[in-house]
């Protein structure tokens, strides 16, 4: 497992718990658009997970949970283990995860290791439009198990979607709705192309106005929709 980064407080990743992130490099998707292209891969030198562990230790005063992001954390078959020791500091877990490992996520959640999960949803769920999306050849029938792993679960999740111009139009993300009748809680994530280094690198994020619409359209379908990123 490669530790690319420790974030001490982050407060964004979990609305309403004082938590810290841990960064893991490594990902099977290859999304164009992706803003953090130096985590697709581990480079550099990992951090060692004894001082986050121990940094989490001496401040369970006031920290409560930890968020595990990427990359794609689910490729690390260590995760188990680094949830697990996590778990026994008792703080709670949150796992942001592509949803292209259902075994992992149905287990992690039978185990009660995490708390809560963001799963980001890319595009409606044809095996075409998501394998365009994601940068490599996806079977959508993973994301869709995923999805009903986390239906099923009882465990507090989010799908977060990226508004990518060119991935997510009006006509794509009606689309997608349909896909995920029966989610909570949805995260409509502005695009920022600020670290871009694929061929969305000069894309214009959408105006507010098109994000709104598009959170308009969500409320019909969701419990409770947010824009980030604006």
């Amino acid at each position: 497992m490669h530790i690319a980064g420790f974030v001490k407080t982050a407060l964004r990743e979990w609305e309403g718990e004082n938590a810290c992130a841990i960064l893991l490099s490594g990902c099977n998707f290859r999304c164009p658009y992706c803003n953090r292209p130096d985590l697709m891969f581990p480079s550099g030198e990992s951090i060692g997970a004894e001082p986050i562990l121990d940094y989490i230790k001496e401040n369970r005063d006031f920290l409560e949970a930890v968020v595990i992001s990427g990359g794609e954390p689910t490729v690390n078959g260590d995760l188990y283990k680094l949830i697990g020791r996590i778990k026994g500091l008792k703080v709670k877990v949150k796992l942001d995860t592509n949803g292209s490992n259902p075994d992992m996520l149905d287990d992690l959640a039978g185990a009660k290791l995490v708390d809560r999960v963001c799963m980001n949803v890319m595009a409606p769920l044809d095996p075409e439009t998501y394998s365009k999306a994601a940068g490599v050849c996806v079977d959508t029938e993973t994301i869709k198990r995923s999805l009903k792993v986390l239906r099923d679960s009882g465990i507090p999740y989010d799908i977060r979607t990226v508004a990518v111009p060119g991935i997510i139009t009006h006509d794509s993300f009606v689309r997608m709705l349909r896909d995920l009748d029966g989610s909570e809680n949805m995260i409509i994530q502005q695009f920022d192309n600020r670290a871009v280094t694929g061929p969305y690198a000069g894309t214009k994020p959408y105006p507010e106005a098109t994000l709104a619409e598009m959170a308009g359209t969500a409320k019909g379908c969701f419990r409770k929709v947010k824009i980030r990123g604006i």
